[in-house]
């Protein structure tokens, strides 16, 4: 049985083609759980309509403690032996299950990766690292790690860190997602996925995308984060935790990490009307200013390239150009 994980949050116009689409796979032997994570709207009863409709769904109602946790809460509930998550915006074909059972059956691997299509239709090619059907320990180290995190081109992921166009097994999810910052709004994906899949003896694939990923406009973050300084930067001590337990060593896949997380901080800044907070917090931090020498600035584009040039050079009169560029490109 693979177990199927929900959260859901303020997605009442998206949750029935969501709930659905899971409900319809061709494969049966499915647990769906629905995590209503104080869903101020109407999730809550939808959620509840489906559980008396259908047997195999479970409904997890709690007060709001952001995505994180209510991915645990569905981790505490779920009983298969595979575990997926399907956010409650986005939708998948029909035959997305069936796929990932059949790798199953044929490789018992720890984790089933897939494509994916954004909404416009375009096929997501971040897992193009994945050209083979399966991949050992070994054919892991060699082929994946070393471009897991950072493909090459800024920025790019390697594998891309959604953990909805996978299914992993339970025990290793067990091991990882309680290791996760319940805290962390940006980047929680990155701090779950990649240790899982350090932590993977074996990956199979599924070339045919089944998953559509909804860009939706209500739960991107337009204001600014007054928390964001003190939590943007968890997912990369997380992965990098992971590293030194597994003895794994990612080159400088980390450095550039670091410095697409710092990138995005300095953007939120520039919503602030006291930026020199989020400034100071970049100078201050010795894994940032150390990232910033170990990059390449030559593959960087023009405005990353002056970003990474002022943390290097520690110029504050440069970062403040550089935001100024940023509130005129707004």
């Amino acid at each position: 049985m693979i177990s199927i994980i929900v959260p859901i949050y303020n997605v009442e116009k998206y949750l029935k083609k969501c709930v659905e689409s899971i409900l319809n796979q061709t494969y049966k032997d499915l647990e769906i759980i629905l995590v209503d994570d104080g869903s101020p709207d109407g999730c809550p009863q939808i959620c509840d309509e489906y559980a008396r409709q259908d047997s195999r769904v479970k409904v997890i109602h709690k007060k709001n403690s952001g995505l994180i946790n209510a991915r645990k809460s569905g981790l505490e509930a779920a009983n298969g032996e595979y575990i997926g998550f399907v956010d409650g915006d986005d939708w998948i074909e029909p035959e997305m299950y069936a796929l990932f059972a059949r790798q199953i059956e044929k490789y018992l691997p720890d984790m089933v990766i897939s494509d994916f299509y954004y909404d416009d239709g375009t096929l997501s090619t971040s897992d193009q690292l994945f050209e083979h059907e399966y991949y050992n320990k070994n054919t892991l180290e060699s082929d994946i790690y070393p471009k897991m995190l950072y493909s090459g081109k800024y920025y790019k992921f390697g594998v891309n860190p959604c953990c909805w166009s996978k299914v992993y097994k339970k025990e290793l999810i067990e091991k990882n997602l309680p290791q996760v910052d319940g805290r962390i709004k940006m980047g929680e994906d990155a701090a779950f996925t990649y240790p899982c899949l350090l932590d993977a003896q074996s990956v199979a694939t599924v070339k045919t995308p089944c998953y559509h990923y909804i860009i939706n406009p209500e739960s991107m973050t337009k204001s600014y984060d007054k928390d964001l300084k003190d939590i943007i930067f968890l997912p990369y001590e997380r992965i990098k935790e992971k590293c030194r337990e597994c003895g794994t060593d990612l080159g400088k896949q980390p450095d550039y990490y670091l410095l697409y997380l710092a990138n995005f901080l300095i953007r939120n800044e520039t919503k602030s009307s006291e930026p020199i907070i989020g400034i100071n917090t970049l100078l201050s931090n010795e894994d940032i200013l150390n990232a910033a020498q170990n990059v390449n600035l030559s593959i960087l584009p023009f405005h990353t390239k002056i970003f990474a040039t002022a943390l290097k050079m520690k110029c504050k009169p440069l970062l403040k150009l550089y935001m100024s560029l940023l509130k005129r490109a707004i």
